[in-house]
């Protein structure tokens, strides 16, 4: 019987260690739980940093992350620990380069007359641009550097300075827009369209720019952006955005107030392919 007894006084030495182990772990230990990926993990931890308390949990971390508290926080009852994951993207952007219009004084051409000397281009740049997410949310954009593709050719008008009784058909209409009728390029493409109007919608159009009078919406397949039009009844214009229901034969001329776009309505009209 004598190995009985130390076998009961073994057995009972090993429950009143784990009583005690117990007790100490409820007294003593540190209950704190970490928040990652979406996910709370209770841990009993009694003494170090956040850091170690990350790896009791095998909570790894990558580069640009971000812990709070920090690190080498040393860990209290009750913390929360955030882990915030941080990465990176880089992507590029085409965006339009608006050319600029230069005007010359010229005496052959009768006060009020204007004649474009050389139509405009649109110029092209590249930008590289790093996006920052945390916790798979866009946090921040930055442009990292920008590499012209195409440099815009500026649009040149000479202007008339002589006197004349008559000013004939050329004149500048209330838009900006020329409409110098005799000074059309008679080789261009010609075809006709149904024609809509549209006004400032606060969006930027198809081609990153904010829209402004003398730009049209077009059909990308019928008339390439960029392309330098006349439009019958509202003058000279270039194809610098698109629209869900400009298919085929549509254009969509912007002017600058809702009343002028609700007076064009829509109608059927010419337009003439300049470059």
């Amino acid at each position: 019987m004598l190995w009985q007894e130390k076998a009961c006084r073994l057995l009972l030495g090993v429950l009143c260690l784990q009583v005690a182990f117990f007790i100490y772990c409820l007294c003593c230990a540190n209950h704190l739980v970490i928040i990652v990926d979406g996910r709370k993990i209770p841990v009993i931890h009694f003494q170090g940093s956040v850091a170690d308390a990350l790896d009791k949990a095998q909570v790894t971390l990558r580069r640009a992350d971000i812990v709070e508290p920090s690190l080498s926080s040393r860990v209290r009852e009750d913390i929360h620990i955030f882990v915030t994951r941080v990465h990176t993207k880089e992507i590029t952007n085409q965006e339009v380069i608006q050319y600029k219009i230069l005007k010359k004084l010229d005496y052959n051409l009768h006060t009020g007359e204007q004649k474009v000397l050389q139509y405009g281009k649109i110029g092209l740049k590249r930008k590289y641009v790093q996006i920052t997410y945390q916790n798979g949310k866009e946090v921040k954009r930055e442009t990292l550097r920008t590499q012209v593709i195409r440099k815009p050719k500026p649009q040149v008008i000479a202007y008339g300075a002589a006197k004349a009784v008559s000013r004939g058909v050329s004149r500048p209409t209330k838009g900006g827009a020329i409409r110098n009728y005799s000074n059309l390029v008679q080789d261009g493409k010609t075809i006709t369209v149904v024609s809509t109007a549209y006004t400032n919608t606060g969006r930027r159009t198809a081609t990153g720019v904010y829209p402004s009078e003398g730009m049209v919406a077009v059909d990308p397949k019928v008339i390439p952006l960029g392309t330098k039009l006349y439009i019958e009844k509202y003058g000279f214009a270039v194809a610098a955005d698109t629209g869900g229901d400009i298919k085929g034969n549509r254009v969509d001329v912007f002017f600058g107030s809702y009343n002028q776009a609700i007076k064009w309505g829509r109608r059927t009209v010419k337009v003439q392919i300049l470059e």
